[in-house]
């Protein structure tokens, strides 16, 4: 990219400015940045999206391979550039598994003897080898990623872009997608530009790190240096580094001289191992109170059956009180989804009961329990109707019988809230995907309901307003509402929920505290407690979760 600049039609500001960017054959590039800093927008730049299938004006040069990407159609880029983008379903296009991966193929005019071939090893490569014949719309959001990744694979790309690939998956299915892009990345030699947020997961696999904001490139270099020497200004654009490094630069700042930075929890326990020599051993006490609150949800021996008669529910029972701030965690399809829509009753117990403050969800109506439960789903598009930001907020509270004398103060209120004034007339399709997670949350809890169930909120949000909105969130169940968090991030699960429910295969495997619950798990523990345990010796507690909780023991 050479002076390349970019403005969508109809906005005020430029997407990109002034760019200029090489890649060299072979990298693996990790892109971060706050939402709406511009990620996005540069990726569809290399496979000719920009200009000709997103209207605005451009200049400047982009040349990809050899190509220059504005004078050719992105169908002649399309064996050259593959992009798995940030919402799976924006590029699943057929009914089942086999017909997407062949889709792309067949419209390239590929022979179908190499087509065959070609569906069988992006089956084995992603590991979905059993979904082949699966229709897509029973594939739960985890799945329907790594068909999308499969699906580009296929084509045999020189260049392959992921748009936060990972950001529906389980810490399982996550370490294999990222497995597979560093055999592609090693062994075939496969370009690799990669946008996450969640820098933890991918950190110790990218050869540089490039940081966008505001449409420019604000630091870019290999990431251990970056992250030693401009950790200030990445931190500062609300960027979630690591926290093993953050703990690192915590440590350095109480005047600890430590040369490198570690990328993995094998470099910590080197680096740091003097440090917890001299520890003062304490655990962490406990965030879940004994039950004295009145009971919000009840979930009675609750089974549920989907109409080809799998259990995705089994005999499930637990209760959730006023003031708690509640995880449910577990493997991608384990059920977590199916739990959590029966408390607004968008499904209904096969066998057994749901209670939602006293009510049994069989006895009302979807819309008497909105007033009561507030729902933010996994895909913010199924939140967003309206012409404007502003509609989106009002309409809910038009439809829940608020006064129309309120309307336009709570809705001014909520906008302020999730810094989305300056979106307020802007047609909430156009914004980002961190940008219509925030617009979709602002949606319901502008209404303020009692409870409040958020699946996979944060997606596509950078660690600032992650932290925002978690802080938001516990502000709220502090005034004896209920929040109902299902997640995968477990970075984000450790911080801030109180109690963890982990469910497998339609079942509960653990209830409890969320040091009980997380520690020495293989997948489903934080970063911090993987490096602690090695610290155990010198009497450091194997239950330390968080970057604070590790920094409280030092003396």
């Amino acid at each position: 990219m050479e002076g390349l600049s970019f403005r969508y039609s109809g906005a005020e500001q430029a997407a990109l400015k002034d760019i200029n960017l090489s890649i060299r054959d072979g990298e693996f590039v990790l892109i971060s940045g706050p939402s709406g800093g511009g990620k996005s927008t540069l990726c569809r730049c290399f496979n000719g999206l920009i200009p000709h299938f997103y209207g605005g004006t451009i200049s400047g040069g982009i040349e990809v391979d050899g190509i220059n990407t504005l004078e050719h159609s992105t169908s002649e880029l399309a064996t050259k550039v593959a992009m798995v983008f940030q919402d799976p379903e924006n590029q699943l296009v057929t009914t089942d598994v086999e017909r997407e991966i062949a889709f792309g193929l067949e419209n390239l005019g590929i022979p179908e003897k190499v087509i065959a071939r070609r569906i069988e090893e992006s089956l084995d490569t992603l590991g979905i080898v059993s979904l082949r014949h699966r229709p897509l719309q029973e594939l739960s959001g985890g799945e329907k990623q790594k068909v999308a990744i499969a699906s580009v694979l296929a084509l045999h790309p020189s260049v392959l872009i992921l748009d936060e690939p990972t950001s529906e998956l389980d810490p399982k299915g996550a370490e294999d997608v990222l497995s597979v892009l560093l055999r592609l990345n090693d062994e075939l030699g496969l370009s690799i530009m990669l946008v996450e947020h969640r820098m933890d997961r991918v950190v110790q696999f990218a050869d540089r790190l490039i940081i966008v904001d505001q449409g420019t490139i604000v630091a870019d270099g290999p990431v251990d240096e970056l992250m030693n020497h401009n950790y200030d200004i990445i931190t500062s654009r609300g960027i979630a580094v690591p926290p093993i490094i953050r703990l690192v630069q915590q440590i350095k700042k109480k005047g600890s001289v430590i040369e490198k930075i570690p990328l993995t929890v094998k470099e910590g326990r080197l680096l740091l191992e003097g440090s917890y020599r001299q520890a003062r051993p304490q655990k962490p006490a406990s965030k879940v109170q004994p039950r004295k609150a009145k009971q919000l949800i009840r979930v009675d021996k609750l089974w549920h059956s989907y109409n080809d008669k799998t259990s995705a529910l089994k005999g499930v029972s637990f209760a959730i009180d006023e003031g708690e701030f509640v995880a449910i965690m577990g493997r991608n399809a384990s059920g977590k989804t199916t739990l959590v829509k029966h408390f607004n009753r968008l499904l209904e117990p096969s066998k057994g009961r749901v209670t939602v403050d006293g009510i049994d969800t069989r006895k009302s109506t979807i819309a008497e329990l909105a007033k009561k439960v507030g729902f933010i789903f996994q895909n913010p598009n199924d939140h967003l109707f309206a012409d404007t930001v502003e509609e989106e907020l009002s309409t809910t509270l038009r439809n829940l019988g608020v006064p129309k004398s309120e309307i336009s103060a709570r809705v001014d209120e909520t906008l302020k809230l999730f810094s989305l004034e300056k979106y307020r007339k802007t047609y909430p399709r156009l914004l980002s995907g961190g940008e219509k997670q925030r617009v979709a949350v602002a949606s319901v809890l502008v209404a303020k309901p009692k409870i409040i169930i958020l699946d996979e909120p944060t997606r596509g949000m950078e660690y600032r307003l992650k932290d925002e909105l978690m802080d938001l969130m516990n502000e709220y169940r502090r005034k004896g509402n209920a929040v109902v968090l299902i997640s995968h991030d477990v970075e984000l699960v450790a911080e801030y929920a109180d109690r963890v429910i982990l469910l497998s295969e339609g079942k509960i495997v653990v209830d409890g505290d969320r040091h009980d619950v997380l520690s020495r798990a293989l997948l489903f523990s934080p970063q911090i407690n993987r490096l602690m345990q090695s610290f155990s010796e010198y009497g450091v507690p194997d239950t330390i979760l968080t970057v604070d909780e590790a920094l409280d023991i030092l003396p």
